[in-house]
């Protein structure tokens, strides 16, 4: 059992925000997020993407400003619960927001008890696009390492043999930066030519040249098989001629499957949701129920402007009323 004073719902750039508020308001927070790290969109979707529009910054990308971002916001002693997944949101009999979550990789269950509760959980809930006709990956462990996220961590990458799936800029962006730190780097994809940027594949072709990175074109994943001492990634090209490739990780960089937030796991709090979107008053951001916040994409009010700055706006905005009432 956790009891902070406020529950937050999100860790991309509204409940990231939202936590620095609590901290510098004096109030503890716990903040959730089904996502291994912090950043929400942002670190998953386009982490080299430019960002702009955000005061002080000019011509960063978004991995960078969500760095600097988590580093400030996070400094507090909030409890952070990344990786752990929402299931149930009730309200007890005192008015105190009962929060299940789940640990996604351990199974473990958690309950959070807050006074208050932040949604900042975006517009969708957003999964790794992992073909689910690939042979093994029922048999993956759900703690494993095996399958990793496009993420750059030289602890997790750092002298290991990694396999990419994929072709676009996400998977060429991936590649270039972790090919000075792993130990081995092969590309799978599954058409004779990349899809990425021009100037990215002159990079990779580049790096193939030298040995580098090995390019495995008109290929497709077709089986993973992990055990105690071994991993492999099986590999089938267009003749169906099947390889096996010996590797530590391996990463998928098919997008990700984007479901439109029905917000199930608050359905017993009966709010007030109006085209999948939390109605709220942008005077308070407080939704229809009592002591329950809304901020960042999933929020609607006359005149909202989906952007970072409107994020910030509003996390500040409800952690002051939120003060204000203790």
């Amino acid at each position: 059992m956790i009891q902070p004073d406020i529950a937050i719902i999100g860790a991309g750039v509204a409940g990231l925000y939202a936590a620095y508020c609590c901290g510098i308001a004096g109030l503890n927070c716990a903040i959730i997020d089904s996502f291994t790290f912090p950043g929400g969109q942002c670190s998953a979707l386009y982490p080299e993407k430019t960002v702009y529009g955000v005061p002080g910054f000019h011509n960063v990308s978004a991995s960078y400003f969500i760095d600097k971002l988590a580093a400030q916001c996070l400094a507090f002693d909030h409890t952070e619960l990344f990786g752990h997944r929402v299931e149930s949101v009730d309200i007890l009999g005192d008015g105190v927001f009962d929060v299940q979550v789940r640990n996604i990789r351990q199974g473990d269950n958690l309950r959070i008890h807050a006074k208050t509760l932040i949604i900042a959980a975006g517009i969708c809930d957003m999964k790794p696009n992992i073909p689910r006709t690939i042979d093994g990956l029922a048999e993956i462990d759900s703690s494993s390492d095996f399958i990793q996220s496009c993420r750059i961590t030289a602890d997790v990458y750092k002298g290991k043999d990694i396999v990419i799936a994929g072709g676009g800029n996400s998977a060429a962006d991936f590649a270039i930066d972790i090919i000075p730190i792993a130990k081995s780097v092969t590309l799978v994809h599954r058409r004779n030519e990349l899809t990425c940027d021009s100037s990215k594949l002159k990079q990779l072709a580049a790096a193939n040249e030298a040995g580098k990175l090995r390019l495995v074109l008109q290929s497709s994943i077709a089986k993973l098989v992990e055990t105690e001492h071994t991993r492999s990634v099986f590999v089938k090209n267009a003749a169906c001629n099947e390889i096996c490739l010996n590797a530590d990780h391996i990463v998928f960089c098919y997008g990700f499957v984007v479901q439109c937030s029905s917000l199930s796991w608050i359905s017993n709090l009966n709010i007030d949701i109006r085209n999948g979107l939390i109605s709220t008053d942008v005077n308070t951001m407080e939704s229809s129920v009592r002591n329950c916040y809304a901020i960042g994409d999933i929020v609607m009010y006359a005149g909202k402007n989906k952007n970072i700055v409107s994020c910030c706006f509003e996390a500040d905005r409800a952690v002051r009323m939120i003060k204000s009432k203790v």
